[in-house]
């Protein structure tokens, strides 16, 4: 006998084993008079069927592999009359994650698959269960494992970049690399637009940067970790990983939405690849920036790169120049530094316009567990690349202490020329022109 809604796609989570799948929450706004059945089409297009029901799927294949609509929430919650023709509700769709494994780009093709191509649809969150995560190592070393690699317990660690993006030849990358070196940062990467360009290629800014980090070395006596760029095509990176390795690497950086996911996890993965991974979210934003479509940005940012194993994901930070909304930043950092089925925590890296007047609120929302990620403020600081560093750090100190960076300045020149030069944090006030 025919029913509207079959009662295998449409139940409530109390009636699933939950370990048996992924649940995925959707906001959707549609001209509709039946949200039920919308949702339930949805379940359908993305596990067992099409616009029509086939005479092979049959109700023991439903019962096996069909999505279950487990949750329809209006938006404002109508009860009895609803005058709005576009309807908006909150969607709850349990996938069995038998159906795809424990992968990324098949969950993907799942969750957020066809039904991706919708207008006013956005993935909002994904939970996962342990059953799932399980098929996951994640982060190999985590926030604790890289302190121990660097040797710093008690303060965020520091991260540099090389200036500017692109353009400059090997031997002022090597110039620049020792003078970074030189000022106390922890951590020296390449830029996103720097991977393996004519002018500057990868194994030849290897040995430039390694040579500038094994000089400094013997005039200070600290050990600066250079995190080349290795972005490429699958197999070509995997060959660059090998190499750069084999060259003395001891960390590697990926443009991870641009390479795909999994492509991370393999290297996380691959015990001869043994160094700490970073995610730069260069690219991310055609998939979460959409208000009403693409998929929130804690799930890319943050639950997405602890499954794949990176040890610090640079993402933009709600202070500095690239619009966020504060919540959405924090939510990001939370979500990979909370506990997630015993993977490792992994280091959260606010960026995109960090200086020292910013470091303090940071470490209000996230705590000391993150890395001060900055380019410009080093570069650009009145005293040097030093000042630049010393002053960040000066910042982190003052938050440790309980004090405010204004108040800690007046016995740290450093710190008193940074907050002269660009500010405290002031919600009603941005430096950034991207910003204003």
């Amino acid at each position: 006998m025919k029913r509207n809604y079959d009662p295998i796609i449409f139940c409530q989570s109390e009636s699933l084993d939950l370990e048996d799948f992924v649940i995925a929450t959707y906001l959707m706004s549609a001209q509709t008079k039946d949200v039920l059945m919308r949702a339930g089409a949805m379940a359908v297009e993305q596990t067992t069927g099409t616009w029509l029901r086939v005479p092979d799927e049959t109700d023991e294949v439903r019962r096996k592999f069909v999505g279950r609509v487990i949750n329809v929430f209006n938006v404002p919650g109508y009860e009895a009359t609803c005058p709005d023709k576009i309807r908006t509700c909150v969607i709850q769709i349990a996938f069995p994650w038998r159906n795809f494994g424990q992968q990324l780009p098949e969950l993907l093709s799942t969750v957020f698959g066809n039904i991706s191509i919708m207008d006013n649809l956005k993935l909002l969150d994904l939970q996962f269960p342990k059953s799932f995560t399980a098929g996951f190592k994640g982060p190999r070393f985590g926030t604790q494992g890289l302190r121990d690699r660097l040797g710093i317990q008690d303060r965020p660690l520091t991260l540099a970049m090389i200036k500017p993006c692109t353009g400059i030849p090997i031997d002022v990358i090597e110039r620049q690399f020792y003078n970074l070196a030189l000022s106390g940062v922890d951590m020296v990467k390449d830029d996103e637009l720097i991977a393996d360009p004519i002018h500057a290629p990868l194994f030849k800014r290897i040995e430039a940067c390694q040579r500038a980090a094994e000089k400094a070395y013997k005039e200070t006596g600290k050990k600066v970790l250079y995190i080349p760029n290795i972005t490429d095509r699958q197999d070509r990176m995997f060959e660059k990983a090998h190499k750069a390795i084999d060259m003395g690497v001891e960390a590697l950086m990926v443009n991870v939405h641009a390479t795909g996911y999994g492509t991370m996890s393999a290297l996380a993965e691959d015990d001869s690849i043994n160094v700490p991974l970073l995610a730069h979210p260069c690219y991310s934003g055609t998939s979460y920036m959409g208000s009403s479509t693409g998929m929130s940005s804690h799930i890319i940012h943050g639950k997405f790169m602890r499954l794949e194993g990176a040890d610090m994901v640079v993402y933009n930070c709600s202070y500095g120049k690239v619009p966020s909304l504060v919540e959405r930043y924090v939510r990001i950092g939370q979500s990979l530094l909370s506990d997630f089925h015993g993977l490792k925590p992994t280091f959260p890296s606010p960026a995109a316009g960090m200086h020292p007047g910013l470091v303090g609120q940071v470490m209000d929302d996230l705590g000391p567990d993150i890395i001060i990620g900055a380019g410009a403020s080093m570069h650009a600081h009145p005293m040097g690349l030093k000042g630049g560093v010393a002053a960040l750090n000066q910042a982190a100190e003052a938050w440790k202490l309980n004090v405010t960076p204004q108040e800690y300045a007046q016995d740290h020149e450093e710190l008193r020329i940074s907050i002269d030069q660009w500010g405290v944090y002031d919600p009603n006030k941005s430096i950034f022109e991207l910003t204003n």
